[in-house]
């Protein structure tokens, strides 16, 4: 991901509407490091990648869902393979900065939405989220309009306000374009972890890469991602093995192997420590009918 020290200004209009609803396949001319007024709630259906929002830089897979508030730099870069295409990647719905408060006036339950609105000023990603129940969250908003589309859109932010959250970005909207050269630095080693998963991946060749030694490379990543870079190579491993797990009838030794993990035990305690089950659950859970 090429990280410009000033994001694109998108120009957006929500005009007789509360909420407005897009969706974008890949490739796509509007997938770029960009910031709007609006707030955008965003949702991963479809490929692998790296995402920034703020200053926060990490992985991304079918599922990921985040609020992003007004005026904070963000963009999801997905990985294709040579000819690759999808025709829908992301969901998207975006509403107005004034859209709770304005409407809070009248309707004062409204207001138990502020906290989670301003934690989106950093950027938010909520856990747990059910990639099904977001999917029909986001249809129903896309395939209703008027009061009916407000009412499912109200309904969806009452439940993700009651969800787990991460706070993505550690610096504010207006800081963020001074930031630059750390992002590209970050975006470096990132790009290194997505296309070197497979193999060993040793602190020491990462931090080479960089001029730094290793332990100032450990808190430098620590610092300037919010993951210490063991963790995030094995969520990047994981994230791979969810695809594998539900895309392909190879056994969960082989994927083991394929996504970089060279002991099975560990690749399942890694993998229920970061997805909550076992990588056979896993699999029943979201294998396709063709795999079962």
């Amino acid at each position: 991901m090429s990280v410009a020290k000033d994001p694109v200004w998108e120009f957006i209009q929500i005009e007789d509407e509360s909420v407005c609803y897009l969706e974008h396949g890949v490739p796509h001319h509007r997938i770029h490091w960009h910031v709007h007024e609006q707030y955008e709630l965003h949702f991963i259906v479809k490929t692998n990648g790296k995402v920034m929002i703020g200053n926060h830089l990490g992985p991304f897979s079918p599922g990921h869902l985040t609020l992003v508030g007004p005026w904070l730099p963000h963009n999801w870069e997905s990985q294709l393979e040579p000819g690759e295409t999808h025709t829908l990647r992301d969901m998207v719905i975006q509403f107005k900065p004034e859209l709770f408060r304005t409407a809070a006036h009248a309707f004062p339950e409204l207001v138990q939405f502020a906290p989670m609105l301003e934690q989106a000023k950093m950027g938010v990603e909520f856990l747990g989220v059910p990639f099904e129940v977001a999917e029909s969250a986001f249809k129903k908003v896309r395939e209703n309009s008027g009061v009916t589309r407000l009412i499912h859109f109200l309904s969806f932010i009452d439940y993700l306000s009651k969800k787990n959250t991460r706070l993505l970005s550690n610096m504010p909207a207006s800081e963020v374009k001074d930031a630059g050269t750390v992002q590209n630095r970050i975006s470096e080693v990132i790009d290194y972890v997505m296309n070197n998963y497979q193999q060993p991946i040793r602190l020491k060749t990462v931090a080479d890469k960089l001029g730094m030694t290793e332990s100032y490379f450990s808190r430098f990543f620590h610092q300037s991602s919010g993951h210490r870079f063991t963790d995030f190579v094995n969520r990047v491993r994981i994230q791979r093995a969810c695809v594998l797990l539900s895309d392909s009838e190879d056994t969960i030794a082989d994927i083991s192997q394929m996504v970089g993990f060279h002991n099975l035990a560990n690749f399942s305690r890694q993998f229920r420590r970061i997805k909550g089950l076992s990588p056979l659950a896993y699999r029943k859970k979201h294998s396709s009918p063709s795999v079962m």
